[in-house]
């Protein structure tokens, strides 16, 4: 999703795109058909039937639902998921915000420096990401390390497996879906707004905080609501450096499931953290919806949200800043940049960190290393079982990458140039799979492969990735749909071409490297993902996170740092190729 926040235009739809929406019933709108059926086929029936079976289905009971109630340790479960959650989306908000604003205010050097500092770890596996802090923080890790070297400790101290390495790795990984729906509404600020607030007597805090901050309000509504709803459904960061005390629902939904087979009780639990998702998308879209941020809605939440604040409450706030103002320290208007520019190094500081002990000469970690060496990348590439592993990803990811772009594609050029009734149903549809928790999907997808025999198979692992890839591809193809320029078809169609010539001829070479780049960020999607391998392949597939996931958990060693580190290298390729493919279409 980050990746295809930055390109859309949060102010609001483009006037290609109105007209068209004007225009009346198209044959466009015939396109939303394949990947709507494809959709509900494989998402909305499958979560249906989620819910149903909470219900004891059909032998119907609220007994389920009593047992979470009455047991304490479930009420513990729940207390935690909500407290983890809550603890890194409010860290989160306020380290993103900083980075945020001095990506919308920076000059041209520090903003490349935090764009890369914010995509590259967003866009780089979740696992790999995780991994990174296991080696960090262990006893044995490279903090531990640093601070006994530095004598500041005499004895290394657990900083793993509790609810402080839970919270730093989580907020790790959040930072960036934060910082991209903040920045993207940032960016469409008037600067103009700012000076003109300085002209009239503002001093910076108090322009800022009667201007800026109100007017970015929208994206910092979408960036919690995001942040939040993402930490309510993860899971594998809380699974690797949690400890006993630290259960949130989505490690006891697979433990209900991988341990006790208790599916109908994993079904219960699955529901109450969908009732818990779609409350707080409920709440959160009476304020700002979700859908103006990724590009699907004409309204303009910004006036709103500013009229809600009142005009009375911010000339107080002015004025109260303009008197706390003189008491401040003064950094020559660096403070944020300072503070933004450190942050960024922390973000791509744990990766950075596993690639240099990736070239480690010794068969174990230890910090710093003895000496460079690439045995952990020819232990990589000569063991059959990481090969096999490889390949396997690459099948599936190809397969899923393939389907969620050619329906995807279609729903985007449906979205945007068709006209259907319940149009917003339809959005809702399409971005419902990143929106509700992976676990959910993973788990509703296999009751439905296991009624048609494709659980456990590669097949049945890509319709469960495309569905998921789906939603990445339709914004990305939507955003570039929208700055096409329709002089180029109506000069096509005056110079005697027709519909299908036109769009031939006009369109696909306009939006190829759209579609391209969502191909890309549909395989990675697919090639990073651990949680449906888990669920859906049910120990009968073994993709490359699946390899790692299970050498994590059972023996660390150095070699995994070797294939999070092409990971990495990997999505970086992704993203330089998409953005030198974007920079062509311009």
């Amino acid at each position: 999703m980050a990746g295809t926040v930055i390109a859309v235009n949060a102010a609001g739809p483009s006037e290609p795109l109105r007209r068209a929406s004007l225009a009346g019933p198209t044959r466009w709108a015939w396109l939303l058909l394949p990947g709507g059926i494809f959709l509900v086929a494989l998402f909305v029936v499958p979560v249906a039937e989620l819910l149903l079976l909470s219900f004891g289905m059909p032998n119907w009971t609220l007994g389920n639902f009593l047992r979470i109630a009455d047991n304490a340790a479930y009420v513990t479960v729940l207390r935690n998921t909500l407290q983890i959650s809550a603890s890194v989306t409010a860290l989160s908000f306020v380290l993103g915000y900083p980075v945020a604003y001095a990506l919308t205010t920076g000059g041209t050097a520090l903003r490349t420096f935090l764009l890369v500092a914010v995509v590259l770890p967003y866009f780089t596996s979740v696992l790999a990401r995780t991994f990174a802090w296991v080696i960090l923080l262990g006893r044995n890790g490279v903090v531990n390390e640093i601070l006994l070297q530095l004598g500041m400790i005499s004895q290394p101290v657990g900083m793993l497996y509790n609810r402080f390495s839970v919270i730093i790795g989580m907020t790790h990984i959040v930072l960036p879906l934060m910082i991209l729906p903040l920045y993207t509404v940032m960016s469409g600020i008037d600067q103009r707004l700012l000076r003109a607030a300085r002209a009239n007597g503002a001093n910076p805090l108090a322009a800022f905080l009667t201007v800026f901050l109100p007017l970015s309000l929208p994206g910092v509504i979408a960036g919690v609501l995001l942040a939040f709803i993402y930490c309510l459904g993860f899971y594998i960061t809380p699974a690797l450096l949690g400890g006993l005390s630290d259960v949130t629902i989505t490690m006891e939904i697979s433990s209900q499931i991988v341990n006790e087979l208790n599916w109908t009780f994993a079904s219960a639990l699955s529901t109450v953290l969908l009732v818990a998702v779609l409350a707080i998308l409920w709440i959160g879209g009476k304020l700002f919806p979700i859908e103006q941020l990724l590009g699907f809605s004409d309204s303009n939440a910004t006036s709103t949200v500013r009229r809600q604040m009142g005009g009375r409450w911010l000339l107080n706030i002015g004025v109260a800043a303009n008197a706390v103002d003189r008491w401040l320290p003064s950094m020559r208007g660096h403070g944020v940049s300072i503070f933004a520019g450190g942050l960024a190094t922390l973000l791509l500081l744990p990766v950075l960190i596993v690639a240099y002990l990736s070239f480690s000469s010794s068969s174990y970690f230890v910090f710093p290393i003895p000496g460079y060496s690439l045995r952990n990348y020819e232990a990589y590439l000569a063991n059959p079982v990481w090969a096999r592993a490889t390949l396997t990803s690459i099948r599936v990811a190809l397969m899923a990458a393939g389907m969620a772009t050619v329906l995807g594609g279609m729903l985007a050029f449906g979205l945007s140039r068709g006209r259907v009734p319940g149009r917003g149903a339809v959005v809702a549809l399409v971005l419902s799979p990143i929106i509700i928790p992976t676990i959910l999907s993973a788990v509703a997808t296999y009751f439905l492969l296991v009624r048609v025999g494709l659980q456990g198979t590669q097949f049945g692992l890509a319709l469960g990735h495309a569905v998921h890839a789906i939603p990445f591809v339709v914004v990305i193809v939507v955003a570039s749909l929208r700055d096409l320029n329709p002089a180029y078809e109506r000069a096509a169609r005056s110079l005697g071409a027709g519909p299908l010539a036109t769009f031939r001829t006009i369109v696909v070479p306009l939006v190829m490297p759209a579609l391209i780049v969502a191909c890309f960020f549909a395989f990675l999607t697919s090639f990073d993902d651990v949680v449906y391998v888990l669920f859906v392949g049910i120990g009968r597939i073994t993709t490359l996170p699946m390899r790692m996931w299970e050498g994590i958990k059972q023996d660390i060693n150095p070699t995994i740092a070797a294939v999070a580190t092409l990971q990495m290298l990997f999505a970086a390729v992704v993203i330089i190729a998409s953005a030198l493919l974007r920079r062509k279409s311009s």
